[in-house]
């Protein structure tokens, strides 16, 4: 009997409803059982998508990987691991090397000399079909634009779409209420001196619903709407496309999962884009007029913008919303994003305001800079801050020690106590509810140990290998500390970049009470590892200039 685990996915909401998910774990189970092992594990991601590697549970089985929790692994199809073929290969890789046994469609992958190529010829057979499947729509598509049809289901605000008939392509007609929406927009901003701030007080003042049908406007909404060539009769097919994302996103340590492949969206070649005529709202004339403004705008704007040195890094402590750098023609500052509801929104509309009191950048800079030299690059203070370093000493290590050697018998139990509710609901004595619930327990319970195992783990080696760490440390702030020496302003705000990981900023009636968060790398001793001691330092600045 070995100790088995099994991951399911299905990718859309429909697929949620329906419960598909449902009948894979039922088949996996039975496999389980009919191979006399016994379930330890399920890994479940519910509506993510196989185009991405980065899935919760399967990041967690990856994690597992490397503890003895499970010997075998089941998966319903090679499509369930993932949609690329390369995707696929990566993960059944890193099971054989960790010793995995693989069962696939009921099949065991090693066992099976065929199952490697099948794997891979099916694999490249799916991407195949898909893509071609794809490019047979997206042409098809684009023919029936061609003859001035109206082939998606997106329409700009102040349209309808009239769905095509045996006798008539598909197009847009205009929807009067939304349209008159669209030319007060215009209008306003196209001839008169209202911002696009005036816009949206405008419209909420009036009780004007957002296309979506909200209350509240916002600015990138007005936007888009006053960039659309659309408003004019001229509507384009294939004006964009979907690209995966290229400022490296999808690689930051620190995001937050999403069940989609993420893209973004730019322009096409013009020579791409496929005109069809629709009524239009507005005259190209006002369009026109409107661009200018835009365009006018955003170049005063941009005009004697500064370069600010923390931008992205800066946080308020009142709504923990990020600070933006602002630029007036007389001083360049720092200011909480929720500050301008204020300005944007109409007076009575209810959305609460930030009051944190924004700080001129330069003096916020200079007292980084200042914190920087004084105390992140001086080995001596910066132990203070770092919490691996302070919060345990080498007289906890044997209650640890004695936790950890605890673990296994209390992880072995659970795991007992799990193999005999399966038992008694293969021989039909618990009820399918019951069965979930006390196994969604159980797992609960294991994750909880499990995570306690690892934690003990990490806390032991830090302990042990403190001494380590701190010459780690020591000679890390020392190499940082001499290339600061002497660089310039582009070279120290790059090093402040890399050290401090965000700025929190309070404000009284006095002063600024600024915490740094930062992260600096050092390496264990023994296994020449890697870890990261995260501190916390606070710096207080005494305010003189007025908000």
């Amino acid at each position: 009997m070995k100790k088995a685990a099994y991951y399911a996915r299905v990718s859309t909401s429909l697929q949620e409803e329906q419960g598909t998910i449902e009948s894979q774990k039922v088949e996996l189970q039975k496999q389980i059982l009919t191979d006399g092992n016994v379930m330890v594990k399920e890994y479940i991601d519910d509506g993510w998508s196989g185009g991405r590697l980065d899935r919760p549970a399967l990041d967690e089985l990856r994690r597992d990987l490397k503890e003895n929790i499970f010997d075998v692994v089941y998966f319903h199809d090679s499509d369930r691991i993932a949609r690329d073929v390369a995707y696929q290969n990566i993960i059944i890789n890193e099971l054989l090397k960790h010793g995995k046994e693989i069962i696939i469609k009921g099949k065991n992958y090693i066992h099976n000399p065929e199952n490697k190529f099948t794997l891979t010829v099916l694999g490249a057979v799916n991407e195949l079909e898909k893509a071609k499947i794809s490019e047979r729509m997206t042409r098809g598509k684009r023919e029936k634009a061609r003859r001035g049809a109206i082939v998606s289901s997106a329409k700009p605000f102040g349209y309808r779409h009239i769905l095509k008939t045996e006798d008539k392509h598909g197009y847009l007609e205009i929807s009067e209420p939304e349209a008159e929406i669209v030319r007060l927009i215009f209008e306003t901003y196209g001839t008169t001196t209202v911002s696009l701030n005036g816009i949206i007080r405008l419209l909420e003042t009036k009780g004007i619903k957002t296309p979506q049908g909200k209350t509240h406007w916002y600015r990138n909404t007005i936007r888009y709407i006053l960039m659309n060539p659309s408003y004019y009769g001229d509507h384009y097919f294939s004006r964009t496309e979907k690209i995966e994302p290229i400022n490296g996103q999808e690689e930051r340590a620190d995001r937050k999962y999403v069940k989609t492949k993420k893209t973004s969206t730019r322009l096409r070649e013009k020579d791409q884009w496929i005109k069809i005529s629709i009524p239009p709202i507005i005259s190209k004339e006002l369009f026109e007029t409107v661009q200018e403004k835009l365009k006018r705008n955003k170049k005063l704007l941009r005009k004697g913008n500064g370069r600010y040195m923390l931008s992205g890094l800066v946080f308020c402590g009142c709504c923990n919303h990020i600070y933006s750098g602002i630029t007036t023609p007389y001083k360049r500052y720092y200011r909480c994003n929720y500050r301008d509801k204020q300005y944007s929104h109409v007076a009575d509309f209810g959305i609460s305001k930030c009051l944190n009191q924004s700080i001129m950048a330069k003096d916020i800079e200079e007292e980084l800079l200042r914190s920087l030299e004084e105390k992140i690059l001086q080995p001596t203070i910066i132990k203070q801050y770092i919490e691996i370093l302070n919060k345990k000493s080498l007289d906890d290590l044997q209650p640890l020690k004695d936790d950890l050697a605890r673990l296994p018998k209390q992880i072995e139990d659970i795991a007992a106590k799990k193999s005999r509710i399966l038992d008694l609901y293969a021989e039909g004595q618990v009820p399918k509810a019951d069965y979930i619930n006390k196994i969604t327990e159980i797992d609960q319970q294991n994750i909880e140990l499990l995570t306690k195992n690892q934690k003990l783990k990490e806390d032991i080696l830090l302990i042990e290998q403190q001494k380590g760490i701190k010459l780690s440390l020591n000679e890390y702030i020392s190499r940082i500390k001499k290339n600061y020496q002497g660089a310039n302003q582009d070279q120290k705000t790059f090093i402040l970049r890399t050290l401090i990981k965000n700025v929190v900023l309070y404000k009284n009636d006095t002063e600024y009470r600024i915490v740094i968060t930062g992260r600096i790398p050092v390496k264990t001793a023994a296994q020449n590892e890697y870890c990261v001691g995260e501190f916390n330092s606070v710096a207080l600045y005494h305010s003189t200039t007025p908000e």
